[in-house]
C-alpha cells in the first residue's frame, strides 16, 4: 500500500489505526521510534512555535522584561544581547530542566 501523502512511498504500518494517518513519514522516524513519542513531540514542538511566535510579536509590540538591559533590545538583537550579558546558559539550562 502506498502513502496517501507522499505516493511514491510506501505507507509505513506502524502508523496504521492512529487519527489523521495519511501515511506520512518520509524519513521512516517511526521505524526506531514509538508512534506515541513522535506525536508527543510533535506537538510539544507545535506548542513551543506558537509560544515563541506569541513572544516575537510581543517585543516587537513594546513588551519587555524588567530591566535596563532588556530596554533597548529588538528582536533582531534579542539572542546577541543575552549571550554577551552572560544569560543564555542559564536560561537554557532551566529550559533543559523543564524539558526533563
Amino acid at each position: 500500500k502506498m502513502s496517501e501523502a507522499t505516493p511514491y512511498l510506501k505507507a509505513p504500518p506502524q502508523l496504521e489505526g492512529w487519527v489523521g494517518n495519511k501515511g506520512f513519514d518520509p524519513l521512516s522516524i517511526t521505524d526506531a521510534l514509538p508512534v506515541y513519542l513522535v506525536r508527543e513531540a510533535e506537538l510539544k514542538h507545535g506548542r513551543v512555535c506558537m509560544l515563541a511566535t506569541v513572544g516575537w510579536i510581543a517585543t516587537d509590540l513594546g513588551v519587555r522584561f524588567p530591566g535596563e538591559m532588556f530596554q533597548s533590545v529588538s528582536t533582531l538583537q534579542a539572542h546577541d544581547a543575552m549571550v554577551k550579558a552572560g544569560l543564555m546558559q542559564p536560561f537554557l539550562a532551566f529550559i533543559g530542566c523543564l524539558e526533563l
